[in-house]
């Protein structure tokens, strides 16, 4: 057996053992992701490491090409070094997951948005019609940031129609009553380059 295809074998063993399934492409994005929004097609690209790359410029958006509603989703993701805000008011950059997605209204779907903005990170909220009651949105984690342009993690368990949300292994976010409450999972990408990697997602009952 050539080495290649044993190293593929045991990959494929790893992942039915535990459940998760890659949503990171091989080759081009679009294996795993369709495009929308304003941003071309080229503005998304894979890195030589493998990761997911974002010009971040113009908004734009990745859905995923299957639906989902009961699931464990994870990934990583940071934005490029060099960004310094004008003033305080100035923000940070945004980015951030759309999950439950459905149509695209004005730009964005219908769905939930688990905030990737730096410094609002944690957030969870409608997007386009979508609700979910309890969540928080805003500044909600205030301490122990990484430096901006480092990864960060997030693991998102959505269980019919409650979604609960860690960061870098701590539960930051809480919601239930999501609507909708199933539907495409979305990387997205407003107005800085940014790069997502380690993204896979385990289907539940």
């Amino acid at each position: 057996m050539r080495i290649s295809m044993w190293l593929a074998l045991l990959g494929a063993v790893a992942e039915a053992k535990d459940g998760f399934v890659s949503l990171m492409p091989k080759r081009n994005i679009a294996e795993q992701w369709t495009v929308e929004g304003m941003a071309p097609a080229d503005a998304w690209y894979l890195t030589r490491n493998g990761e997911i790359g974002c010009t971040g410029i113009p908004n734009g958006f990745l859905r995923s090409r299957k639906t989902y509603r009961n699931y464990v989703f994870r990934a990583e993701w940071r934005f490029q070094k060099g960004y310094t805000p004008r003033a305080e008011e100035d923000g940070w950059p945004n980015a951030g997951f759309f999950i439950h997605a459905g149509e695209t209204v004005k730009g964005w779907p219908k769905s939930l948005e688990v905030q990737g903005h730096f410094g609002e990170v944690g957030s969870v909220f409608g997007v386009r019609g979508g609700k979910i009651t309890g969540a928080k949105r805003g500044v909600i984690v205030k301490e122990g940031r990484p430096p901006f342009g480092d990864w960060d993690k997030y693991e998102v368990t959505s269980m019919d129609g409650k979604v609960t949300v860690r960061l870098n292994g701590a539960v930051v976010n809480e919601g239930v009553n999501a609507s909708p409450a199933e539907g495409n999972i979305c990387l997205q990408s407003e107005g800085w380059p940014l790069f997502y990697r380690k993204i896979e997602i385990k289907e539940l009952r």
